[in-house]
């Protein structure tokens, strides 16, 4: 969908956050170098991200040791280049989540994970957003709150 179907930068974001089956997640790693890898993810009923993640994978062990993480999501774009498509990092702190809590809605959007979430090593974690940074098509960049992000706060697309 593109930027031009929102009123604005928190319309979009928060489409993003809803609509996003994947993202990027950036641990801190080993020697304080930054871990990314593929994460899927689904929203809570308020809009934040949560992941279905190993106790195995690299980086779970760097979030156990600092929880802070930046995810990067984006639109499906419709078009063969994906630099079109808005795109959306939001910053903050993961927490391990009750698997009941989440489980139904990341099913939801992940049926395939069904295989594997009741596993003991899988648990679901939730990225409490602190900041998010909205990159969409023709410049408009804008910086959001995470009250913008899930709550109710009001902003327009920056004139200039």
């Amino acid at each position: 969908m593109s930027q031009d179907n929102f009123q604005s930068p928190k319309s979009l974001s928060r489409f993003i956050l809803r609509e996003a089956l994947f993202g990027s997640l950036a641990t801190k790693g080993e020697k304080g170098y930054p871990y990314v890898s593929l994460a899927g993810v689904s929203a809570m009923p308020d809009g934040a991200p949560v992941m279905l993640l190993s106790n195995l994978a690299r980086h779970t062990i760097n979030i156990r040791k600092d929880p802070r993480v930046s995810l990067l999501l984006a639109e499906k774009p419709n078009a063969p280049d994906p630099m079109i498509a808005a795109r959306l990092t939001v910053t903050g702190t993961v927490t391990e989540v009750d698997k009941a809590a989440a489980k139904t809605r990341y099913l939801v959007r992940h049926p395939e994970a069904a295989k594997y979430a009741d596993f003991k090593d899988f648990g679901f974690w939730r990225l409490e957003i602190e900041h998010g940074h909205l990159v969409a098509t023709f410049g408009k960049i804008s910086d959001l709150t995470a009250e913008e992000l899930l709550g109710s706060g009001t902003m327009n697309w920056p004139q200039g």
